[in-house]
């Protein structure tokens, strides 16, 4: 009888899992990371019942490549990377999956295996944009691992204080550890335990560690926002002696530090957040300016507010004052929107009344375009991040009245306005909301000026001027710029993910009010005739713009799928399209005709990519292929979400409908010869989808009420979709649907197909043919070095398309197989 071994399990499993990984396979296939997938997600399964032993086998994996680095090829360095970040992503679902305080002892010996392992990552350098990626993952373990183990993480940081605090060294010190804090998860005890840690060793520290643990300590505070905004709303509520004291302390040795401007400007950030901490403190300094007593104890505190307001009216102070100032002021404005507005009894809501008092000179400092807010080259991408934050908080705080807004959409502003823009309302819509926080949807009232911006920035980057330049001029300062910066590639990409998030901001939503709802007016438009409501299409001005827009947005994201060069952006787009083709989203592409709308637009998305299959023009034919899968299943949710509203089929006969079902089909006829597996089993997979298509159409009218009439081939197409969950190559599958060949038709057209083919030629070649013209088309494909021709003869009368297999030593002749009516 068997027995259990799950320690051999365990760990057979993972030696399977790193030996599938990039750096030791090469180039990846679909089904090796369809392997790697299934791999990480047993892992994971089993982490929840082994911990222990997945973690030391997973951190054991990361040294081994970690080990690997190369130093030569870009393509080395790529599987290097790309490993790197299937391993980390694997630890930080594993360490997430526990439940809290859930750690036993003998763990935490590899748990501080792990955490030495992750401190390596955390100080790479920033010279490439999958160094940054790696961070970002490693950072996400950081803070999944301190979930549990907190004070093994702690007592690195409070060395490396302890250890900087008695150096006598000024030059090469590493401050890595203290960093840590900015990543880790902290809630108010911990924040506590940080901030007496900083309290004991920060008058002792140089200059430089100085300004490291407060930039840090900083970011572990917005963390802990983040992570635990009830914590802090409670805060606002009861107060927390403790902390209270902790920042009140701190707040002094601050004071002590600012003496010169510079450094005033340096810790007054950190200053207005220690000040928020502590509501008793700052209700006296809000009375005060109402004519109450000040405490000679805060008196320092009130200085600080009336100074902060003073250096923020232009010209009252040097340059450098107002740029601190307006630092400060966003800082002030960010932690106000974690305040619920409607507690007017709160001493921080008098505080939002107060910000709202300086909002105006705010948006003069940040939001002039006639002098751009600028503190050097060195802090451009510190400056779009701090004007990020800036348009975010004012939109939060009083979204009717953004000034901001209207300055960052206009046409003649700089580039850089529109980015803070795309990325300020990009932010709104994914970061987790609290309650009070507006929503997106008061801004779907510009979506004429954002699609003409999308527009623009389209046209700029298809003209290659951006891409151009940076091509030209590659140096590391260079690369990081291009993937930080402003540029309008990477304008682009934002503002495709930002339709991607919520496609209606680019929608034309202008629309009266008695369009507001789709589901009436189909109910409405149901009554009349065909050509009523082809009349009413055309007297419908609004209507046909509405159309134009909506078809200029999608064909825009449609160039963007089959672009080489940047295939972060064709990601993004492919995504933003599927979303655009969910039935509620169809429905807004134009409201007064939406089913029109749908055929005409959705059928120029689909004859575009299948033009681009077709000529063989997109490497990831696999990926699209499997998009294309998933467009045809949102758009037949659509027609039968519409089929009691209306005859589905309005619209359906135009031309260019007819050409991308012809299209389409020659798509998946053709991919079944694929030498990728996964491409056949999708191409095969997709004919149960233009089934699906056919039957919910076939039962509005008596011309179409048939299936065969809308598909001709629906009863091979059916069989072909069965045959889809048996793993076989196409030649198998055409033997075994030998009839295929025979049966496969277009209406009115007949059409010949003649295979030459020898042994030397052991592979398949597809020739489509457009219609109306005669031609002689002779295609070529280069499958595993080898070539193969086929010759389409073709004429005016012929207007349909032919596929023709390959089977090894035969020559197929396949006859007339369709008589015309």
């Amino acid at each position: 009888m068997a027995t259990p071994k799950p320690m051999e399990w365990v760990t057979s499993l993972i030696i399977r899992f790193e030996e599938q990984l990039p750096c030791r396979t090469g180039p990846q296939t679909q089904l090796s990371r369809s392997n790697v997938e299934q791999n990480k997600e047993c892992i994971i399964q089993i982490s929840k019942y082994r911990f222990g032993l997945v973690i030391s086998g997973l951190t054991k994996i990361l040294q081994r490549v970690n080990e690997l680095r190369p130093h030569g090829h870009d393509y080395e360095k790529n599987f290097y990377y790309e490993s790197l970040v299937i391993v980390l992503d694997t630890l930080e679902k594993c360490l997430s999956s526990q439940p809290r305080d859930a750690i036993g002892f003998d763990e935490v010996v590899n748990v501080k295996l792990l955490l030495r392992e992750i401190c390596q990552f955390m100080d790479i350098s920033h010279d490439s944009l999958m160094a940054n990626q790696i961070k970002t993952f490693a950072s996400k373990v950081l803070f999944a691992l301190s979930i549990n183990n907190f004070n093994a993480v702690f007592s690195r940081i409070s060395a490396r204080l302890q250890e900087l605090s008695t150096s006598s060294a000024e030059e090469n010190l590493d401050y890595s550890d203290i960093e840590l804090m900015q990543y880790i998860n902290v809630d108010v005890e911990r924040l506590i335990k940080l901030l007496n840690e900083t309290n004991q060793k920060f008058r002792s520290l140089r200059k430089n560690a100085q300004i490291v643990l407060m930039t840090s300590l900083e970011r572990a505070i917005w963390n802990w926002m983040d992570t635990y905004p009830s914590e802090f709303a409670e805060l606002q509520k009861c107060r927390n002696e403790e902390l209270a004291k902790c920042c009140e302390f701190l707040f002094e040795c601050l004071d002590y530090f600012n003496e010169s401007s510079k450094k005033r400007a340096q810790v007054w950030s950190l200053q207005i957040i220690l000040l928020v901490l502590c509501p008793k403190v700052l209700e006296e300094i809000v009375n005060a300016d109402a004519g109450a007593p000040c405490s000679l104890r805060h008196h320092k505190k009130k200085m600080f507010i009336d100074h902060l307001k003073k250096s923020l009216v232009p010209h009252a102070s040097s340059k450098y004052m107002t740029e601190a100032a307006a630092v400060t002021c966003v800082k002030l404005c960010k932690l106000a929107t974690y305040i619920n507005t409607s507690d007017s009894n709160n001493v921080v809501f008098q505080l939002v009344q107060m910000i709202k008092l300086m909002v105006s000179l705010l948006q003069v400092v940040l939001f002039n375009p006639a002098k751009p807010f600028s503190r050097g080259q060195v802090f451009i991408c510190q400056d779009v991040d701090l004007m990020i934050d800036c348009f975010v908080s004012l939109f939060r705080i009083n979204p009717h009245n953004n000034e901001a807004l209207k300055v960052c959409l206009s046409c003649n502003s700089p580039s850089h306005y529109h980015f803070v823009l795309i990325s300020s309302l990009y932010r709104i819509i994914t970061q987790p909301r609290l309650p009070w926080w507006p929503q997106i949807d008061l801004v779907y009232s510009k979506s004429s000026e954002l699609r003409a911006m999308f527009t623009d920035t389209l046209n700029k980057v298809t003209q290659s001027r951006i891409i151009q330049t940076f091509k030209e001029k590659v140096t590391k300062f260079k690369e990081r710029w291009t993937d930080e910066a402003p540029s309008s590639r990477n304008l682009l990409l934002w503002m495709v993910r930002l339709i991607h998030a919520d496609p209606m901001l680019m929608l034309n939503v202008s629309w009266p009010t008695i369009h507001a709802d789709p589901m009436l007016m189909l109910s409405i438009f149901s009554s009349l005739t065909a050509e009523q409501h082809a009349t009413v299409l055309l007297v419908g001005k609004a209507g046909h713009e509405i159309q134009s827009s909506t078809l200029e947005l999608i064909n825009g994201l449609v160039s963007l799928v089959h672009t080489h060069s940047m295939p972060d952006v064709a990601a993004e787009a492919m995504e933003a399209l599927l979303v655009l083709h969910q039935p509620e989203k169809i429905e807004m592409w134009n409201p007064e005709a939406p089913i029109n709308t749908f055929w005409d637009v959705s059928s120029q998305v689909l004859f575009s990519i299948s033009q681009k299959l077709t000529q063989h023009t997109i490497v990831n034919y696999t990926e699209i292929l499997k998009w294309l899968r998933d467009i045809l299943v949102c758009r037949n949710a659509f027609l039968l979400r519409h089929k009691d509203y209306a005859n589905c089929n309005i619209g359906a006969h135009i031309a260019i409908c007819k050409q991308a079902h012809i299209k389409l089909e020659v798509v998946f006829l053709m991919y079944l010869w694929s030498i990728d597996m996964e491409a056949v089993l999708v191409a095969m997979s997709c004919f149960a989808l233009l089934c699906e298509e056919a039957d919910i159409r076939c039962v509005w009218d008596e011309v179409t009420a048939t299936v065969t009439y809308l598909l001709p081939n629906y009863h091979v197409y059916q069989e072909l979709a069965a045959a889809s969950t048996i793993l076989t190559t196409g030649i198998l599958l055409l033997r075994s649907h030998h009839q295929l060949g025979v049966r496969v038709r277009h209406p009115s057209c007949h059409a010949a197909v003649w295979l030459l083919q020898t042994p030397q030629f052991p592979c398949c070649c597809v020739a489509a043919a457009d219609t109306s013209v005669a031609m002689l088309l002779c295609g070529c494909c280069r499958h595993l070095s080898c070539y193969a021709a086929v010759w389409l003869l073709q004429t005016p009368q012929l207007l349909c398309c032919c596929v023709a297999a390959a089977d090894t030593s035969v020559t197929i002749s396949m006859q007339t197989f369709y008589s015309p009516a």
